[in-house]
């Protein structure tokens, strides 16, 4: 699938919650798009999954303005989904901001043949970003290709 001249808010440009039995998403490509405030700008995540995937994606010519959060989320969905706004599911949505708060990679879960190319990030609010995999399925093939 092809997503293509986007203008995009809040979330940004999203694949997940990947979640469930045997997910497996591939062949995506996002293309020459403006993101203005988001709060995550490119955002993939995985949630309670098992043999789950997300390969051959492809990132390209993004400009993003402002973004609230981390301009670049890869890794585990940063949720809550119960009373406790602070319990990792599989990620704190209070992490790294409250001490205590956990975030770990989801299990059974993989980021393969990632590629972010001509990625311009202005004024974020946050650090460059976060990638984050569990240790017995790490992420391979990740490429950042002129991401500034």
């Amino acid at each position: 699938m092809i997503f293509e001249r986007i203008n995009g808010t809040g979330v940004g440009l999203t694949i997940g919650s990947i979640g469930g039995n045997t997910s497996h998403v591939r062949n995506i490509t996002f293309r020459d798009s403006y993101l203005y405030k988001t709060f995550k700008g490119i955002y993939f995540k995985f949630r309670n999954t098992n043999d789950s995937f997300v390969e051959d994606i492809l990132v390209e010519n993004i400009v993003m303005d402002q973004p609230e959060q981390w301009p670049i989320w890869i890794g585990p969905a940063q949720q809550s989904d119960s009373r406790n706004l602070c319990r990792a599911n599989p990620c704190s949505i209070c992490w790294p901001f409250l001490p205590g708060a956990k975030c770990r990679g989801q299990p059974n879960s993989a980021y393969r043949n990632i590629t972010l190319r001509n990625i311009s990030i202005n004024q974020p609010k946050q650090g460059a970003g976060v990638l984050l995999a569990d240790d017995t399925f790490p992420m391979t093939d990740v490429t950042f290709d002129n991401v500034r």
